[in-house]
C-alpha cells in the first residue's frame, strides 16, 4: 500500500475542516507526511520529516501558529469516537495502552487523565479527558531489508538482531524481514505495540509473510511462550527486546529451537553486546548475527554487520 494511500485511510477520522486543510497542502507534502495533531484548546500541526509544522485551513505550512486552525473539543471528540468505532467498552485495553490502529495500519494515539484499577494502583485502566490526538501515518517499505536479507542469511536463515538508535528505521526493516522471511518458512510475529503487522479487524494492514502468524497486542512473554507452544513456528520475530521481563520467554523459545530474528536500541554493535539481556542470549546462541542500522541520511540502511 502505497503512503498516499495509507494517508486516505485516515482522512475519514478527521473533521471536515481539519480534513480540507490536509488536502489542501501540495502533493509532495502529503506524501512525506508522518503524523497529525490534535491539541485541545491549541493549534493543528503536522510532522514532516523530524519537523513539526502549523497548518493553516489553506493548507500552508508555518512555524508560527497565527493562522493555523484551532482545535476545539468536538474535533478530538469526532476522532476519539471514530477511532474506538463508538464502543468504548470494546477498545477498553487499547484506551488504556494509549492507541488504536486504524485502516491501513495508521495508529491513533491519545492523552488525557489516567484512571486506575484503584486508588493505590499504578496500573492504568482506562483514559478520560481526552486532551491531546496523534494520528501517525503508517509507512511500509517493501523491499528495505533487501541488503539485509541477502547478507544476513546468505548462509541460511540465523538467529539475527537488528540494533540501531531511536529513528533509524528497526521496525520498518524487521516488518521487511517478516515479509521476506514469511514467504519461505513459519514465522510467529509477536507485535505486542501493533506496529508491525498493524492488525486491524483481524486483518494484518500490512505485508508481513504469506506464512506468518500475527500475536497482536500480546505482551511479549505471552505472545513468545504461545507461538512455541502453539504455532511450531521456525522463526520468531519480535521488536525491540531488552526488558528482564523479556529474558525468560525469549530463553525459552531459543531453547526450543526457534530461530529468533529481534530489534534493540543501542548506537553500536558493542553497545548491543554489552547489555545484560542481549549477552546472556549471546552466550545462549540466540544471535548469529547483529546487524546495526544508520540514522538520518542512512535511516534503514546496514551500516554494519557483525557475525557472532
Amino acid at each position: 500500500m502505497k503512503q498516499i494511500s495509507k494517508l486516505s485511510c485516515v482522512l475519514s477520522y478527521l473533521p471536515s475542516r481539519i480534513r480540507g486543510a490536509v488536502l489542501s497542502m501540495s502533493g509532495y507534502e502529503q506524501s512525506n507526511l508522518q503524523e497529525i495533531r490534535l491539541r485541545l484548546g491549541r493549534k493543528l500541526t503536522v510532522t514532516l520529516g523530524s519537523k513539526e509544522y502549523f497548518l493553516s485551513r489553506s493548507g500552508k505550512l508555518s512555524e508560527s501558529h497565527q493562522d493555523s486552525l484551532d482545535i476545539t473539543s468536538d474535533d478530538i471528540n469526532y476522532v476519539f469516537k471514530l477511532a474506538v468505532r463508538e464502543s468504548v467498552h470494546s477498545f477498553r485495553r487499547e484506551i488504556a495502552k494509549g492507541y488504536v490502529t486504524v485502516n491501513g495500519g495508521c495508529r491513533i494515539g491519545f492523552c488525557g487523565t489516567a484512571v486506575s484499577d484503584t486508588p493505590d494502583s499504578t496500573g492504568i485502566y482506562n483514559v478520560k479527558d481526552i486532551s491531546s490526538v496523534n494520528i501517525r501515518i503508517a509507512r511500509e517499505i517493501i523491499g528495505c531489508s533487501e541488503e539485509l536479507y541477502e547478507k544476513a542469511f546468505a548462509d541460511g536463515i540465523c538467529g539475527l538482531l537488528v540494533a540501531g538508535p531511536p529513528s533509524s528505521g528497526k521496525t520498518t526493516v524487521l516488518r521487511d524481514l517478516a515479509r521476506r522471511l514469511g514467504s519461505i518458512s513459519s514465522v510467529s510475529l509477536i507485535d505486542e505495540r501493533c506496529e508491525i503487522a498493524s492488525v486491524c479487524g483481524g486483518v494484518p494492514q500490512n505485508d508481513v509473510g504469506v506464512k506468518t502468524d500475527v500475536f497482536s497486542s500480546y505482551d511479549r512473554y505471552d505472545g513468545l511462550v504461545t507461538a512455541v507452544r502453539v504455532m511450531s513456528p521456525k522463526i520468531i520475530v519480535c521488536d525491540e527486546i531488552g526488558s528482564r521481563e523479556d529474558g525468560k520467554a525469549l530463553v525459552y523459545a531459543v531453547n526450543s529451537g526457534v530461530k529468533l530474528i529481534a530489534s534493540c536500541h543501542c548506537s553500536s554493535i558493542s553497545e548491543a553486546k554489552s547489555k545484560p539481556l542481549i549477552k546472556k542470549l549471546l552466550k545462549l546462541g540466540a544471535f548469529d548475527r547483529i546487524a546495526l542500522l544508520g540514522v538520518a541520511a542512512k535511516c534503514g540502511r546496514l551500516v554494519d554487520l557483525a557475525k557472532i
